[in-house]
């Protein structure tokens, strides 16, 4: 007979530990990989991003966070935890782990800044919808997201994305895009926005709140790419069943338009096509990068000049952006 696996534990305090775990790693800096357990709080900060959440349990204490997780996602609803020297031990039912810690000295306790204007989840819709976009830590524009004049934009340098949601923050923030991952994974309620020369923190109904430092440098105007004038019309009802359709034909992840035709190469005679009615001959355009946008086009003009090629501009709900074509 087989023995019943441990039933997954309903511990806040794991709810807790995952959240922190979003801006850490398994190996590092001590930043990296522990978290500070003090006064009824647990704060993780990695030198750039900071999480502070309120906790019941009341422990004086610096454990590894991944495997502090996995302690206690191992464990049912009998579970103990007690503090040993350098340790705690995380005990439900038959399962016991020793969760090792460093001394609470190697971690410095950070503070969020103060809740100086209203915030709500438009905030956090609009960087779920950066999201979509990749990131690269070497490259300013890739690294980070732009907050200013009620919208939030993003690149990878070959699609830019931008989502309006008209709240009144301080002008040219440049946030890393690591913040998305914590902010958009959170299920409580923003309520309020601190600020200072280098940080920004979003606090929560809870208490917890999210601090990000931002970048010194700016962004370039952008304004010269999203403001073109367009000849926007409704996309085709048939456009991501051919993307779909021709993906697996595409050779070098491109789809090709001709006059009312999708195909998956340049020329007519090989691979796969779909009629779309509406298109124009001429652009090519990355499946994967379609793909991205999905859930956000609704109109678009496919032939928007830009330099020596062409831009498809898109537009949804609240957002605006463009493709950059195959040269």
């Amino acid at each position: 007979m087989k023995r019943p696996k441990p039933q997954p534990s309903n511990s806040e305090l794991l709810a807790t530990v995952k959240q922190l775990c979003t801006i850490l790693k398994s190996e590092g800096h001590v930043w990296d990989t522990h978290i500070l357990l003090q006064d009824h709080w647990a704060i993780a900060h990695n030198q750039v991003i900071g999480i502070g959440e309120k906790i019941k349990e009341d422990f004086f204490a610096c454990p590894n966070a991944i495997l502090l997780k996995e302690a206690l996602s191992k464990c049912g609803q009998n579970l103990s935890i007690t503090q040993l020297e350098q340790k705690l031990s995380i005990k439900s039912d038959k399962f016991r782990a020793l969760v090792p810690c460093v001394p609470s000295e190697n971690i410095t306790r950070i503070n969020p800044d103060p809740s100086v204007a209203s915030l709500d989840d438009r905030l956090k819709a609009s960087l779920k919808a950066a999201s979509i976009l990749p990131y690269d830590e070497n490259n300013l524009l890739t690294a980070s997201v732009l907050v200013h004049n009620g919208c939030v934009s993003t690149t990878d340098r070959k699609v830019i994305l931008q989502y309006f949601h008209g709240i009144d923050l301080p002008p040219n923030l440049v946030l890393p895009k690591a913040v998305i991952e914590p902010v958009i994974k959170t299920t409580k309620k923003m309520i309020g926005f601190g600020y200072s020369k280098s940080s920004c923190t979003f606090h929560y109904e809870d208490e917890s709140w999210i601090k990000s430092q931002f970048y010194i440098e700016q962004w370039p105007n952008i304004d010269r790419i999203l403001d073109k004038k367009i000849n926007a019309w409704p996309l085709p009802t048939d456009f991501y069943t051919a993307i779909k359709a021709l993906e697996p034909f595409s050779d070098d992840g491109f789809v090709y338009f001709d006059n009312g035709v999708m195909r998956s190469h340049p020329d007519e005679g090989l691979g796969a096509s779909y009629e779309v009615y509406g298109l124009p001959k001429g652009p090519a355009f990355s499946i994967k990068q379609l793909k991205m946008i999905e859930p956000y086009i609704k109109t678009v003009d496919f032939l928007v000049p830009h330099g020596n090629h062409h831009m498809m501009m898109f537009y949804g709900e609240g957002v605006r952006g463009g493709i950059a074509g195959r040269v």
